[in-house]
């Protein structure tokens, strides 16, 4: 939840995120299928708080969670509600984002969003008075790095490295987005794609969910475990993807 990537693919998308936590949080669950009503939704699930950091269902949106929004904050327990149950519970419905928009976020702590839904690409700050969307170039690649565990000059740093890798790359396939994830500066511990810090914060996963016309992957990477899974299907629904007319890094919506 604490690195995420979006690479544009044929007819569809590759999101990938790095889970970076403390490393007594436990260990997640890998990625299955669960029955919401009538909605199957799927999500590696924390084994702590029983939430998710990323999720997707059977049409093809896909959402994952970065702890933090614009800056660092200080926290202030306890929360309602812990972070985790958002995504499961804005994809109980058919539009996540307006349930997002609706969502009661009085006594969450602050967090990102980055949501693709039916072609559209937001980034969803809330900073614990707000949410702010802004909506993503979906012809661009994009990287974010939570503002909790980065500061400034890291992320800048993580972003040219970012940058500077697609430029070596003529066709981007999953594989190759995760082994960006898995093998950036892997000696570099602090802020490398992969960190481990004096032994309290670390990368615990790598999860990449990548959709091509009708055809999802959804992999999962549990690095303290040594264990890969990938759960593989098709969508139960093609719907129309549509642009949107106004994206680009510039458009700030205040909800």
């Amino acid at each position: 939840m604490c690195t995420v990537s979006y690479i544009p693919y044929k007819n569809g998308v590759i999101l990938t995120s790095n889970r970076d936590e403390h490393i007594n949080r436990g260990i997640a669950l890998y990625p299955k299928f669960y029955q919401f009503a009538d909605k199957k939704l799927a999500f590696p699930k924390d084994s702590k708080a029983g939430g998710t950091w990323f999720i997707t269902n059977e049409y093809g949106d896909a959402a994952i969670l970065l702890n933090g929004a614009f800056e660092k904050h200080t926290p202030i327990p306890p929360y309602r509600k812990s972070r985790g149950h958002i995504l499961p519970e804005i994809f109980h419905f058919d539009s996540p984002f307006d349930a997002l928009k609706k969502y009661n976020l009085n006594g969450i702590e602050n967090f990102t969003i980055i949501l693709w839904e039916q072609g559209t690409l937001r980034e969803c700050k809330w900073d614990g008075e707000n949410l702010k969307i802004r909506l993503h170039n979906t012809d661009q690649a994009h990287i974010w790095s939570s503002v909790t565990l980065y500061d400034e000059d890291m992320i800048f740093k993580r972003h040219c490295w970012f940058y500077d890798w697609l430029k070596t790359r003529n066709r981007i396939m999953q594989e190759d987005i995760i082994n960006f994830h898995s093998n950036t500066h892997l000696n570099n511990r602090e802020y490398g794609l992969r960190i481990s810090r004096a032994n309290l914060i670390a990368t615990s996963s790598i999860t990449s969910f990548c959709l091509e016309n009708t055809k999802a992957v959804f992999y999962h990477y549990d690095i303290m475990q040594n264990i890969e899974s990938t759960l593989d299907y098709n969508l139960i629904q093609v719907q129309q993807i549509i642009k949107p007319i106004n994206a680009d890094s510039g458009i700030t919506q205040k909800i």
